[in-house]
């Protein structure tokens, strides 16, 4: 890759693109879509840079070893016994989104569930303990 490091203006500019799951200051990770749409068009002879150009990036802002090096890395993931994937992880929207649907009374009630059962545990030890007392002092 490249050691271009994007400016704050840049990562906002970038972020906006809807073929954009996540972007850091080094490292832009993008869609299934997107990897699918660059895959199609480099097989129909369009350009690296063509290709990011139409789907909305600008190649000044990414820089051409970032473009070619994206590419090169679809390429090789498509050719994967695995195929393209969607990228790891989940986007700031999506990890957002996907707290709010938790049920957070299930969590309340699995760890209540889970102290009571430890409690129940530590005192069955007791009782077999006070037992053996007992039976020692007879």
């Amino acid at each position: 890759m490249t050691n271009k490091r994007f400016t704050p203006e840049e990562i906002e500019i970038i972020r906006q693109n809807p073929y954009v799951v996540s972007v850091r200051s080094t490292k832009i990770t993008y869609s299934l879509a997107f990897k699918k749409f660059a895959i199609d068009q480099a097989q129909m002879g369009l350009s690296s840079p063509q290709i990011f150009l139409m789907a909305g990036f600008d190649p000044e802002i990414l820089g051409k070893p970032r473009i070619y090096a994206a590419l090169k890395a679809f390429k090789s993931e498509a050719a994967s016994p695995e195929g393209l994937r969607e990228p790891r992880g989940k986007s700031r929207q999506e990890r957002l989104a996907a707290h709010a649907k938790e049920d957070l009374t299930k969590k309340q009630t699995k760890t209540a569930i889970r102290e009571l059962q430890d409690r129940v545990n530590h005192l069955e030890q007791q009782i077999e303990f006070l037992k053996k007392i007992q039976s020692l002092r007879k």
